[in-house]
C-alpha cells in the first residue's frame, strides 16, 4: 500500500530536485526515500526501480530541453534562430547539469524510450535546419554536427579546460556557431548550383 500522502508524482519531482541539486544524473533511492522521510522500501510502492525513476526524469529533461529551444526559436528564422537555439541549448546545460546529463544518458536507457527521448531534443534543431533547402538526409547530418560541436564545448567549459584564459568562452561559442552556421551556407550553395 502506498505511504499516505506520498504520490509517484512527488516522488518523481523530488528526484527530479535532487538531480538538479546535484548536477548528477544519478539518484539513490535511499537519499530519496530520507530526502521524503520516508523508508527506503516504501519507494517501491511508487516505483518498481531507480531506472523506471530515470527513464521519466529523463522524459522530463528532454521536455524541458526541447521548450527551451523553442522558446528561443520563436519567432525567428534563419541564422537568428539557429544563434538562439545554440544560446539557449548552452545555456539549459549550464543551469541545469544534472538533467543535461540525463539527456546524455538516453543509450542507456530501455529501447523503447530512446526513440520518443531523442525526437524531442531534437526536434527544434531539425524544424530550423529544414529551412535551409537541404535534404532530410543533410538535414540529419547537420542536426548531429551542430549537437556535437555543442556538447563538445559544453563538456571542455565544465572540465575547466577554459579557466587558464582570460579569452571569453561566450565569444569562443559564438565562433564555433558562426564556423557551423559558414558550413551550412556552403552546402545550402552547393545544393542551389546542383540544381541548377
Amino acid at each position: 500500500m502506498a505511504q499516505r500522502g506520498i504520490t509517484r508524482d512527488a516522488v518523481l519531482a523530488k528526484a527530479i530536485e535532487m538531480i538538479e541539486r546535484s548536477g548528477s544524473p544519478t539518484i539513490s533511492m535511499r537519499e530519496l526515500a530520507e530526502e521524503l522521510g520516508i523508508r527506503t522500501p516504501s519507494l517501491y510502492n511508487h516505483v518498481k526501480c531507480v531506472n523506471e525513476l530515470l527513464v521519466e526524469a529523463s522524459r522530463y529533461a528532454a521536455e524541458e530541453l526541447r521548450q527551451a529551444q523553442l522558446a528561443a526559436i520563436d519567432g525567428k528564422t534563419g541564422d537568428e534562430a539557429l544563434f538562439g537555439l545554440a544560446a539557449a541549448y548552452r545555456r539549459f546545460a549550464q543551469e541545469h547539469k544534472g538533467l543535461y546529463k540525463l539527456t546524455l544518458s538516453l543509450p542507456t536507457l530501455p529501447e523503447a524510450s530512446q526513440p520518443q527521448l531523442a525526437a524531442a531534443i531534437a526536434e527544434p534543431i531539425l524544424f530550423v535546419l529544414s529551412r535551409y533547402g537541404l535534404d532530410e538526409e543533410q538535414v540529419m547530418h547537420w542536426q548531429r554536427v551542430l549537437r556535437a560541436i555543442i556538447h563538445d564545448f559544453l563538456s571542455q567549459e565544465e572540465a575547466g579546460f577554459f579557466r587558464h584564459s582570460p579569452v571569453s568562452a561566450e565569444v569562443s561559442y559564438q565562433v564555433a556557431v558562426r564556423c557551423f552556421v559558414s558550413g551550412l551556407h556552403a552546402e545550402q550553395e552547393e545544393n542551389s548550383h546542383a540544381g541548377e
